[in-house]
């Protein structure tokens, strides 16, 4: 009998705790190449994020859209994530090193 009341009052205090959970979307420039890969490796960097439920990367726009829990992820930590996996973003540049390691057919131009 405890273990089904113990049982219930989580499962109700999860439920709590998603009706209050906040979550944003926000959309921003990613830099990147033009093909697939790019977009499965965007797409997969900012998904790995703790608090990202959701990417989709547009190839031709560039643009990315993420839905997140504000409560874990931010979208200044988001930005920095998908920069030191190699793609420029507007408030963080990957580093030579992080850019260098993205495959040749996902280097993009880079603005000095």
């Amino acid at each position: 009998m405890k273990t089904k009341v113990l049982s219930l009052f989580v499962l109700f205090m999860l439920g709590v705790f998603t009706i209050f959970a906040e979550e944003t979307t926000e959309t921003f420039e990613v830099k990147g190449g033009d093909c697939e890969e790019c977009k499965t490796h965007i797409e997969s960097t900012a998904t790995a994020i703790e608090g990202v439920a959701a990417a989709e990367w547009n190839v031709e726009t560039k643009q990315l859209t993420v839905v997140f829990d504000n409560e874990v992820a931010t979208l200044d930590g988001i930005e920095m994530g998908i920069a030191q996996a190699g793609n420029d973003t507007p408030n963080y540049k990957a580093s030579e090193e992080a850019y260098n390691a993205l495959p040749e057919c996902c280097k993009y131009e880079r603005e000095e």
